[in-house]
């Protein structure tokens, strides 16, 4: 596995056979979250790990802070992005197509279009931290490594 983020799948990769692992919201949370994430491939040792987001039309994901290089592809429908940082806040729609990084230490929301949405996320982070999921304040509510991610989304289900 390359070191260098890529925004595509591998060649042999089939998007109708990803296994998906489901997030929804919760009592600490004031906005509609559903959506599931595939792993397609990780090296953990090389701090590198590229996964599928897939969400329900008009849903969001965590709000959340990404820790290492992470390079975005939109495959299917539209993202809504709100970036915020100390100076400003933005917010972007991105559609089919769309393939750019974003910044390490980028805190935003995001949720998919009407339609639904489906984004790929290739990332090299190190020191293997991948994300913090974060409240409304920027607090961080909990923090994910790539081994943790892994452990989480490749578990059987109950």
């Amino acid at each position: 596995m390359n070191k260098t983020p890529k925004a595509e799948l591998p060649a042999d990769f089939d998007l109708a056979e990803a296994e998906w692992f489901h997030y929804g919201g919760g009592p600490k949370f004031d906005y509609p979250i559903d959506y599931a994430v595939s792993v397609v491939e990780a090296d953990v040792a090389a701090g590198r790990i590229d996964f599928l987001g897939r969400w329900a039309p008009d849903s969001f994901c965590h709000y959340h802070r990404h820790l290492g290089t992470t390079m975005a592809a939109v495959l299917e429908g539209e993202q809504h992005l709100t970036e915020t940082n100390e100076y400003e806040t933005v917010t972007k729609v991105r559609s089919v197509g769309f393939t750019g990084q974003v910044p390490d230490g980028e805190q935003h929301m995001e949720r998919a279009g009407s339609d639904g949405l489906t984004m790929l996320f290739s990332v090299h982070s190190p020191d293997g931290r991948l994300f913090e999921v974060l409240d409304r304040d920027g607090n961080v509510l909990i923090a994910a490594t790539i081994a943790e991610f892994l452990e989480q989304t490749m578990a059987p289900a109950n």
